[in-house]
């Protein structure tokens, strides 16, 4: 059994196959899985870069395609959890999901987009009936939001509507950058009532502090507004980013040009656009970077109530989100189906990973 140089845990033996090893985020997760004593083996499509990353850590390594069902399969044979961090997983999720469901494998992944948590939704029923469990979102941004919904409900149980806003991010990786460009739409979807409510994108927008003073932010469409009602009974949920007047008119510019994203030239365009962004932020601007979050919860007589909880950087408090529920799912602590981190972990889970939370 792996004993656990970082927190003394021993994990109970159980292989994790780290899908998109070579990118980033892999790199940054590779390491913080092994501080723990997990047993992970690399996995990818380019061959030639998990070789030289096996190498170097001394690990075993898969190399393959997400285009070939029974190739995926294949490469899950002794693996009782996937997580999947190769971007943009609006492309890659859903024929992972389905190999795992398959071969009985756990998924978690690093999904921001919206309707990788849907497909995800869709295929609940499926996964547990064959005792798996599909959990997206178990790094910063949906772990973050997600544990900071449910600790607003449960200390504001009269809230009748909650509103969720995100600062700006001071750093974004490659693979980041090319996943929130492909969510570009010419719509934005809000809960209200329990029910989705489609409106242009760039027409709604809020003031909230994030610990300057207020700061204009604009409605997005965010995972939370998908499964906030499965999860938690949220009726109304609206969902926030910050953003000045010049990212507010490239909201607005990008959105008429939604559809093309959609198209095979689009997503070309999309990738090489992708390329000129730097693939890493470095460490030193990792390390004076932070976020914040703010929760608005409004009651029926419009007094307003907040939560804040400010973070370190997102690639730094994911690899802390990960790890933890990668560790969890090692020890059975995990339920069939479709599964979001707070409401299976609790909303507690985000303070655990060092973010401090503020009442006000």
């Amino acid at each position: 059994m792996p004993e656990s140089p970082g927190n003394g845990v021993a994990y109970p033996p159980g292989r994790v196959l780290l899908y998109g090893a070579t990118g980033f985020s892999g790199g940054l997760l590779t390491r913080c899985l092994l501080e723990q004593g997990i047993d992970v083996v690399l996995a990818g499509r380019n061959e030639a870069r998990l070789v030289e990353m096996a190498r170097r850590w001394n690990l075993d390594w898969r190399a393959f395609s997400l285009d070939d069902p029974a190739q995926i399969e294949a490469a899950l044979d002794a693996i009782h959890v996937v997580l999947h961090a190769a971007g943009p997983f609006q492309r890659t999720a859903l024929p992972m999901m389905a190999a795992c469901i398959r071969t009985g494998t756990h998924y978690l992944d690093l999904a921001g987009e919206w309707p990788v948590f849907q497909q995800a939704m869709d295929l609940g029923d499926r996964a547990a009936d064959n005792g798996v469990m599909l959990m997206p979102g178990i790094g910063f941004s949906i772990v973050a939001s997600d544990c900071l919904l449910a600790m607003a409900r449960a200390r504001f149980p009269e809230a009748v509507a909650l509103r969720l806003a995100l600062s700006s991010p001071d750093v974004m990786s490659r693979g980041t950058f090319r996943s929130l460009m492909g969510l570009t739409s010419s719509t934005v979807t809000v809960r209200r009532n329990g029910t989705p409510t489609t409106l242009p994108a760039g027409s709604v927008s809020r003031c909230f502090d994030f610990g300057a003073g207020l700061r204009k932010a604009v409605a997005v469409t965010w995972p939370d507004v998908v499964i906030s009602q499965v999860t938690d009974g949220i009726a109304t949920l609206e969902v926030y980013a910050e953003a000045d007047w010049p990212v507010q008119f490239a909201y607005r510019a990008g959105s008429s040009v939604a559809p093309l994203h959609q198209s095979v030239l689009g997503q070309r365009l999309l990738d090489l656009v992708s390329h000129g962004w730097p693939q890493a932020p470095s460490a030193a601007q990792r390390q004076r970077s932070g976020f914040t979050l703010v929760v608005e919860a409004e009651d029926r007589w419009r007094r307003c109530r907040f939560l804040r909880i400010r973070t370190p950087d997102g690639y730094t408090v994911t690899g802390a989100t990960a790890t933890a529920i990668v560790g969890r799912v090692l020890q059975g602590q995990l339920a069939p189906g479709f599964q979001s981190p707070a409401h299976l972990y609790g909303g507690a889970l985000l303070e655990e990973c060092g973010c401090v939370l503020r009442v006000g």
